[in-house]
């Protein structure tokens, strides 16, 4: 393969070829056939077009493409992906990974493990093979870092257990999570062939370099490299098997209290952060036990920092009723004198005397407007243009993010502290006007809509918070169900679920198409927005001008 021949590779025809086999390594790992799984692995691992695709991911598809590991390399050309193509081997060795530090929401920074761009490669190789295996054996409510499944999944999965009873909360945090599993339990729990084994040991004893020094790894798996998910769900999995285990054997030596069963008890586990509910305090307490003795083998354990037992409807050992989990906090509210919810208790069918409630955790909620505060008056000096562009991503995910809670109260208040942001933006850029005509200059009616910051034609405009208030309905993702299924109609629905209005007309409107080759959209995959005339050449944002591509498809449109 030639350079010049990589804008020309079929990459529809690849993409079906591999999504069959991936599809036919999770059938037979559903039905427990080890044996096909294996087979079909080492097929998958060797053929060219699994390992165009893994290159095309780390250079073209990833969001983290840009960031170079020991070697420096941010980029690849198109030559040196067709060199790496060919180079491309599960040959059991690892360069080693370079240590930078990422700031976290609570102000305190994570470590991830960048590896080279080579690397990256053979770990996305191995990756298509292995994640099929395990999709079909990870437990239901595990939701993080998982295709097709998000923090919203685990969200609905609380909300759904919540809906009728109050009950204790064990909010758990695993401390230091990745950087401490143990190597050999995790390799014991792979269970795979031992050409794979060998790979995924090298990366796990791969030394890490930080200033110039590199450290040999003796436990952990780095957290940035494209496998690291997956080992870390695999290291964590079964944590909910064992929790119901305990409980049913409890309930069959009849150690629950009176009306308890296990089914009474829910985890929900996202990455290594998982919530534990039960109705009756002593039981929960009983299983956070089992939970450390379990975590143990893994070189695992709760932080005590991070973790404690709430209540949802009451105050317990100092701490206010409710919990926060993945920046939701969810709680239940009395409901007053003389009124009810329309939820009525199966079990008593009397009506409950409170309701659930889910709303943006608070310090959520502050960090969010500190970050926009902070870039407003960081941008005070720029174009209203240039404003607006730059804050209204930042807008519609963290809305998008919190659309589906009782998020009335928590909008309007987030429009109210931007206006006012806004406000001062706009005096400050100009001193010696009055307000009126500050007013008339950056606020315009919109659509019924009063005071929306938007330029003098109002084709630019910021977004409001308020705009996905009651848009509150969420399906979870079924049970047993997995993008490596087959069943292409659900996940282009879910698909379509989880994103923009315009993203999700023109699914419909190109039938689930790419705009540009005519392959079909998966699941999971990285899908740009493309202006059909391009805006520098007077297009517009209007959706007759828009289309749906793949990521690389986008790259090949622009000649990147």
């Amino acid at each position: 393969m030639k350079a010049e021949q990589w804008r020309t590779v079929p990459w529809n025809k690849f993409d079906k070829q591999i999504r069959k086999i991936q599809e036919r390594i999770y059938k037979a790992s559903f039905r427990n056939d080890l044996k096909e799984v294996r087979a079909l692995q080492k097929v998958l691992v060797g053929l060219p077009a699994a390992k165009l695709i893994a290159v095309r991911r780390i250079s073209q598809d990833n969001r983290g493409k840009k960031t170079p590991g020991v070697d420096g390399i941010a980029s690849l050309s198109t030559a040196q992906r067709v060199k790496m193509v060919k180079e491309l081997e599960l040959d059991g060795t690892a360069d080693s990974i370079r240590r930078v530090f990422i700031p976290k929401p609570d102000g305190r920074q994570r470590p991830l493990g960048i590896p080279t761009m080579k690397d990256r490669a053979k770990q996305t190789l191995l990756l298509m093979a292995l994640e099929p295996e395990w999709e079909a054996r990870f437990e239901p409510n595990s939701y993080g870092f998982r295709p097709g499944r998000s923090s919203q999944d685990a969200r609905a999965a609380i909300c759904q257990t919540l809906k009728q009873k109050a009950k204790y909360v064990f909010d758990g945090d695993i401390e230091q999570c990745f950087p401490t599993i143990a190597h050999n339990t995790l390799l014991r729990k792979l269970n795979t062939i031992p050409r794979f084994r060998k790979q995924i040991r090298a990366w796990l004893k791969a030394g890490i370099t930080f200033e110039g020094i590199t450290e040999p790894s003796t436990q952990g798996t780095p957290q940035g490299g494209p496998i690291s998910p997956l080992l870390a769900n695999v290291a964590l999995h079964g944590l909910e098997d064992h929790v119901q285990l305990c409980l049913a054997t409890w309930s069959k030596r009849g150690e629950l209290p009176k009306g308890s069963t296990a089914s009474n008890g829910l985890t929900v586990r996202y990455a290594d952060d998982f919530v534990i509910l039960y109705p009756h305090l002593e039981v929960l307490e009983r299983v956070v036990a089992e939970v450390e003795k379990w975590l143990i083998p893994l070189g695992l354990k709760i932080s005590s920092e991070k973790s404690s037992i709430r209540h949802t409807l009451h105050p317990y050992q100092g701490n206010e009723a409710g919990f926060t989990f993945l920046g939701f906090y969810f709680s239940h509210k009395a409901c007053g004198v003389g009124k009810t919810t329309w939820v009525a208790n199966k079990v008593s069918r009397v009506p409950l005397q409170y309701f659930l409630s889910q709303t943006p955790d608070k310090k959520r909620v502050q960090i969010h407007i500190d970050k926009v505060r902070d870039i407003v008056k960081r941008m005070e000096k720029r174009p209203q243009e240039e404003l607006i562009a730059t804050l209204n991503p930042i807008i519609r995910g963290w809305t998008n993010y919190y659309a589906f809670t009782d998020n009335q109260k928590t909008f309007r208040y987030c429009d109210e502290r931007m206006f006012w942001r806004l406000f001062r933006y706009a005096c400050n850029r100009h001193k010696s006007k009055g307000k009126k005509w500050i007013i008339n200059k950056y606020f315009h009616t919109f659509k019924g809509r009063k005071w929306i910051f938007a330029t003098p034609d109002r084709t630019i405009r910021i977004s409001l918070y308020s705009k996905a208030v009651g848009r509150n309905v969420y399906r979870k993702v079924t049970k047993g169900k997995s993008p490596y299924d087959g069943d292409t109609r659900y996940w282009g629905n879910r698909w379509k679920m989880g994103t923009s209005p315009t993203r999700r007309f023109l699914y419909d409107q190109q039938n689930g198409q790419c705009g540009w080759c005519q392959g079909p959209i998966y699941c999971g995959q990285v899908i740009e927005v493309d202006h059909i005339k391009p805006k520098k050449d007077g297009g517009t944002d209007s959706k007759k001008n828009l289309r749906l591509v793949h990521a690389y498809c986008h790259d090949q449109i622009h000649g990147k």
